[in-house]
C-alpha cells in the first residue's frame, strides 16, 4: 500500500512538471504564428526558447533529486527512467522548436545562411543527462545497499521496532 502512494505522489509532481513544459513548449510555439515584425517574433521567440530549456533543465534536476529520494524509499529504479524520459522528450521539443524557428526566419527572408547546431546540441545534452543519471543511480544504489545492510546488522541489536528504510 505505500508503494503505491509513493507511486502516485511521484507520478502527481511528473504529470504536474510535463503539463507545465507542455504549456511552454506551446506558447513557445505559438509565438512563430505572430503578425509583428518577423525579427521582433524571432527575439521574441528565442526569449521563450532560452526559457524553456531552463525550465527543462532545472525540473529534470528536481526530478532527478526526486528520483533520488523515492529510489532510496522504495527500492525501484523506474524513478530514475521516468526523469531521463522527460529530459528527452523536453530536449526534443527544443529541437523541434529549433527547426520551426530555421524555417520561419527562412520563409519570412531573414535567414543569413548560417545553420543551427540545435540536432547536435540535443543531442549532446541528451547523452550528458544519461550518463549522469546512470552514474548518479550506481551511486545512490550502492549507499542503499549500504544502508540496508548496516540496518540488518544493527536490526537485530534493537529488535522488530526498529527504524525501516522501505
Amino acid at each position: 500500500m505505500k508503494m503505491a502512494i509513493i507511486d502516485r505522489v511521484f507520478l502527481l509532481l511528473l504529470s504536474v512538471i510535463i503539463l507545465f513544459t507542455a504549456f511552454w513548449i506551446f506558447r513557445t510555439h505559438t509565438v512563430l504564428e505572430n503578425s509583428g515584425s518577423p525579427t521582433t517574433v524571432v527575439r521574441l521567440f528565442d526569449l521563450n526558447n532560452d526559457l524553456l530549456y531552463n525550465i527543462v533543465t532545472i525540473f529534470s534536476i528536481i526530478l532527478l533529486l526526486l528520483s533520488n529520494i523515492f529510489y532510496w524509499r522504495t527500492g525501484n529504479g523506474i524513478y530514475f527512467l521516468w526523469s531521463v524520459f522527460y529530459f528527452m522528450a523536453g530536449i526534443i521539443a527544443l529541437a523541434v522548436l529549433e527547426n520551426a524557428r530555421f524555417y520561419y526566419i527562412k520563409q519570412n527572408g531573414i535567414w543569413n545562411g548560417k545553420f543551427s547546431s540545435g540536432f547536435i546540441v540535443s543531442v549532446y545534452l541528451i547523452l550528458i543527462v544519461i550518463i549522469i543519471t546512470i552514474i548518479d543511480f550506481f551511486i545512490i544504489n550502492y549507499l542503499r545497499k549500504k544502508a540496508m545492510a548496516k540496518r540488518k546488522k544493527y536490526g537485530r541489536f534493537f529488535g522488530k521496532h526498529a527504524g525501516n528504510l522501505n
